[in-house]
Order: structure tokens, then C-alpha cells, then sequence
């Protein structure tokens, strides 16, 4: 039996068992950023809903495609890049502003990058990565909630095109996007293996909603205010055969590939999110004050 006890390397330079010097780096510019560009229209984003130039500013700082590879205009970093980016944009003060980001650059980019064609990566990545083309992800259904094996949408083939009819609701940046993940039911007799993903435009270059594609509503939230939020319908909408993304047949396993690291995004955004309302309360509690003192000196809110 090996006798070797491995101990903690107290003398290490990284401070963070994942973030590195770099992570840190990028960290301190970011949050700099958000603060001054995004942090002082948080109010008034909430009423109009945030602004496309947000996305392309983003972009064009190089914060929407720190994980994605550079030939296609990211940083080449690794996936922990997105939980710094998701944390530093807890500082905007904007909930629905993170949300829309991150449906960008951790949900719609992502299995692009990994299933898409070279042509669907030119035509869809590259723009997507510099913020000048938004995307949305269609899974969430009124009658299947995200339970993917459960979603009515269907995509027929019809000669050298698809078909597509079905609803989406609760889909952010569908008010805004130019194309859309979507998942539909390839096959409605094949379960599991009847569900592809399709890669899809739904907007021209003008903005305007292409022939057999709309929104049905733009929906009221009780947060989230700064994010569009809309209930989608697709009505004999025709599409190229070459718009599956990856493998015809496989778009649960995809999908479900997708939403692991979306959820960890999720999950970082909002502890970031807890500890901007902790910083925020402590500074409330020292500035407020009753019978003489500020506030936090009594022992209950202290607690």
C-alpha cells in the first residue's frame, strides 16, 4: 500500500483551483465595462428592454466569443471563461440583461460550434460572435414546458425543404433575434430518435419576420423586465434541408448535451447575482440609520 500523502500546494500562484491570472484579468476589464457602459441604464432598460448596440458592443470587445475557437473570431479560451463573463455581468444590475447574453453565448453559440457546417459556422458563428446577428433557442413548448421528448413541433420533409409548424413559448430574444436552434420532431413516430435540431433564420436583413414565422406575443414578466420574453408560432414555414444542425435524428441527444453547461452558467449568474444583493444590503445597513445608530449594529440584522 502506497504510503504517499498528497498535501495542498500552499506555495501556488493561482489563488483559484479554476480561475487562473488570466480569468482574473479578464474579470477586472469586464466588470469595468458593464459598470460604465450598462450599470447606469439598468433602470431605464426595464421599461424599453435592453438595446442591440449592448450585444455589439460586447462583441466587439471580444466578451461574446471568449470560449469559442478563433478562427471564427473568439479568444480560443476554455469553458470557465463564461462563468467569469456571467459573474462580471452581474454588476449591470439587470437580470434579464444576463439572461439575454447568455441565451447568445452559452445556449445558441455553442452546439453551432460544435454540430454546425462549415457554411452554418461562416453564416450563423461568426456574426453571433461579434454581436452584429442574434439567436434564440426554441425548445420550451406551452403543452411540454422544456421537456424536450414532449414537443409538438414538427419539421416534415418535403422534397429539398422542411416544414415547419408548432409553437415555442417563454423564448428569449425571440423579439429581437434574426434566427433561431430550434427543436422540432423530425419524425413523431421515432420517440427520442425523432427529434432534430434545425438551424434557421427567422428575420431578413431589414428585421422583418420572415414568410411563415411570428411572434404571437411579447409576454409580461414579474422580473426580468430588461429581456424579451415572446410566445413564437411557425405556420407552413419552408426551410432548406441543409438547415439541420448536426445529425437528423439525434437533437435530444444534442440538446441535452446543450443544457449542461447552460445550467452552470445559469447557476454562477445567480450566486453572482446573491452577492451583489448581499454587498448592496451590508452598504444599506451601514448608511441607514434608527434610534441614533445605523442599522447594522442591531444584533438581528447583524445576524
Amino acid at each position: 500500500m502506497s504510503t504517499t500523502v498528497i498535501k495542498p500546494d500552499f506555495e501556488t500562484a493561482q489563488k483559484h483551483f479554476i480561475f487562473t491570472q488570466e480569468h482574473e484579468d479578464l474579470r477586472e476589464s469586464m466588470e469595468e465595462w458593464v459598470k460604465n457602459e450598462l450599470y447606469p441604464h439598468r433602470m431605464e432598460w426595464e421599461e424599453t428592454k435592453w438595446p442591440d448596440w449592448a450585444m455589439e458592443r460586447a462583441g466587439e470587445l471580444g466578451y461574446l466569443g471568449l470560449c469559442f475557437p478563433e478562427e471564427y473570431g473568439g479568444q480560443g479560451g476554455d469553458y470557465y471563461y463564461s462563468l467569469v463573463r456571467a459573474e462580471a455581468l452581474s454588476h449591470a444590475g439587470s437580470g434579464g440583461l444576463g439572461m439575454g447574453f447568455a441565451v447568445q453565448t452559452d445556449m445558441v453559440l455553442p452546439p453551432i460550434e460544435m454540430l454546425g457546417t462549415e457554411e452554418q459556422k461562416e453564416r450563423f458563428l461568426a456574426p453571433g460572435i461579434q454581436g452584429k446577428r442574434i439567436g434564440c433557442l426554441g425548445i420550451t413548448e406551452p403543452g411540454a414546458g422544456s421537456d424536450v421528448a414532449s414537443i409538438r413541433t414538427t419539421a416534415k420533409l418535403e422534397g429539398d425543404e422542411y416544414v415547419i409548424n408548432g409553437s415555442k413559448t417563454f423564448i428569449t430574444n425571440a423579439a429581437r433575434a434574426d434566427f433561431i436552434v430550434l427543436v422540432a420532431k423530425t419524425d413523431p413516430d421515432a420517440g427520442h430518435n425523432g427529434i432534430s435540431l434545425l438551424l434557421i433564420d427567422i428575420r431578413d436583413e431589414e428585421g422583418n419576420e420572415l414568410p411563415g414565422f411570428s411572434v404571437a406575443q411579447n409576454l409580461e414578466k414579474m422580473g426580468m423586465a430588461a429581456s424579451d420574453t415572446c410566445e413564437i408560432a411557425f405556420e407552413d414555414m419552408r426551410v432548406p434541408a441543409d438547415s439541420i444542425l448536426g445529425e437528423v435524428g439525434k437533437g435530444f441527444y444534442h440538446i441535452t448535451w446543450e443544457l449542461q453547461g447552460e445550467r452552470l452558467v445559469a447557476a454562477a449568474g445567480s450566486n453572482a447575482g446573491a452577492e451583489r444583493l448581499l454587498e448592496t444590503s451590508i452598504e444599506y445597513a451601514k448608511d441607514r440609520e434608527a434610534f441614533g445608530r445605523p442599522i447594522g449594529k442591531f444584533q438581528s440584522i447583524r445576524h
